[in-house]
């Protein structure tokens, strides 16, 4: 059945049809309640689209995530969750695989929902080349917020985690450990985080007087296979490092993969630190030590800057907030794979 059905059952416009789903005062309450007894009677159900369209805006929020199966993301989208719900209003969660082309999919069909604002974590190729799709929306009064990582030249709003001091602190640990031959996994250093982490590992070495070697430095791609085939590449050197910083979850996942396969263990061989946190390990009663934010936090502060940007769009201040990172020792940094 379609809205014109409706109008001729009803004896109305369809204009008049169109009120009383979008919840338009200005019709009769008998008319009112008979298009919608004609409604429930024919379980018409109305296109959302439809009803966006005609009110150039709607109750959704877009959300737009590099890889949903990472638990960093899902958790961040739980915070995010948490606080729209609070509001009543939807959500709209796209997946971008990392792909800037899924990316700009994703944001032209988020525009087509006129949606009523969006919280994104850029692809890791975006920072150079993402702005222009995230243009539209400004250019459509479409308030956005940035979540975890950059644009170039951006004045958006933002959440971010102190990467640069988050990697520091790790980084620090395991040199007040006595470890001298650190080894990093950056992610991809197209991104922020990416060259950020491997900035923070660089100037802990720096400031306590170890050389950077470049032989050291392995780019990842915050994927786990990447952690994995750099995980055997370092663990099958002739001389190891005696501990190595990854600069995620999913490539710690991996580089813990590499040493079961090859019958080694933390700190035992090799000393591990992670930037985030990895739960599963706790299963499998790995202790491992960890610099991490709340990444639940990140995403309850992303989407109250965005409801706040959305009741105030004329404000021309950007805000910006930058989440502080926690270490949690448990062992896994410890130097003792060349005492014996």
């Amino acid at each position: 059945m379609k809205m014109s059905d409706i109008a001729e059952k009803a004896g109305v416009s369809i204009a008049t049809v169109s009120r009383v789903i979008n919840e338009d005062k200005n019709v009769k309450d008998s008319t009112r309640e008979k298009i919608l007894k004609i409604i429930e009677e024919c379980d018409y159900t109305p296109s959302a689209i439809a009803r966006n369209l005609s009110r150039k805006d709607n109750n959704t929020i877009g959300v737009v995530v590099p890889d949903i199966s990472n638990p960093y993301f899902s958790e961040m989208v739980e915070g995010i969750s948490e606080v729209i719900d609070r509001e009543n209003l939807n959500i709209l969660i796209y997946n971008t695989n990392d792909k800037i082309e899924k990316e700009q999919k994703s944001l032209q069909m988020l525009l087509e929902q006129r949606i009523k604002g969006l919280v994104i974590t850029v692809t890791s190729e975006s920072y150079e080349k993402g702005k222009n799709y995230l243009d539209k929306f400004v250019k459509e009064k479409i308030p956005v917020v940035l979540a975890d990582r950059d644009i170039k030249y951006s004045s958006m709003d933002c959440v971010f985690i102190d990467n640069i001091g988050g990697a520091h602190k790790g980084v620090s640990v395991l040199i007040e450990n006595g470890h001298k031959e650190i080894a990093i996994i950056t992610g991809p250093l197209g991104s922020k985080p990416g060259r950020d982490r491997l900035r923070g590992y660089q100037n802990a070495l720096s400031e306590n007087g170890i050389e950077v070697i470049e032989g050291n430095i392995y780019e990842g791609d915050f994927q786990m296979e990447s952690g994995y085939k750099l995980g055997k590449e370092i663990l099958g050197r002739k001389k190891r490092p005696t501990a190595v910083f990854i600069s995620n979850n999913q490539m710690t996942l991996g580089f813990f993969k590499a040493m079961n396969e090859m019958k080694l263990s933390t700190p035992k061989n090799i000393a591990v630190l992670s930037f985030d946190r990895v739960e599963i390990l706790d299963i499998f009663d790995i202790k491992l030590t960890t610099v991490s934010a709340s990444v639940r936090e990140l995403g309850m502060r992303s989407a109250e800057m965005l409801l706040d940007r959305i009741r105030s769009k004329d404000k021309d201040i950007s805000q910006k907030t930058i989440l502080q990172t926690v270490l949690d020792i448990k062992g896994s940094e410890k130097n003792v794979c060349r005492k014996k």
